[in-house]
């Protein structure tokens, strides 16, 4: 699972063909060496999620494509993280996080849903492993 794996380089396509009307897919070279691809078709699949050796699938739908890209052109750095935890899958695109600011000792999370808050959760079960 990439876990804020910094995007080197990336590449983009939109083209059309004979299954569907159109089709928008980035391609993100990770710098841990593996790749993500990220595809927008109009609906997301049921299996939105997927790995694969240490490349990761990642299906959003197609209205996100805009501002997934921006995002790419327009931020340095940039980050992957995907996760697959027991009970959620997260598929994320974003900026440098802040995991510095966790959880008080002894409490639960006060926002366990947040990008961060799964990060930590997912380096704590790595570690664990």
């Amino acid at each position: 699972m990439p876990i804020e794996d910094k995007v080197m380089t990336y590449s983009v396509m939109i083209n059309q063909n004979n299954y569907q009307s159109h089709f928008r897919q980035i391609r993100l070279s990770l710098e841990s060496g593996s790749t993500a691809y990220i595809a927008f078709p109009k609906t997301r699949p049921a299996n939105w999620l997927q790995f694969v050796g240490s490349d990761t699938n990642l299906y959003m739908t197609e209205d996100e494509f805009a501002d997934v890209y921006h995002l790419i052109q327009s931020e340095s750095p940039v980050f992957f993280t995907a996760l697959n935890l027991s009970d959620i899958q997260v598929g994320a695109v974003h900026t440098e996080l802040d995991l510095s600011t966790g959880e008080t000792p002894g409490e639960r999370e006060e926002t366990p849903q947040s990008i961060e808050a799964l990060i930590r959760r997912a380096k704590k079960q790595e570690s664990g492993a």
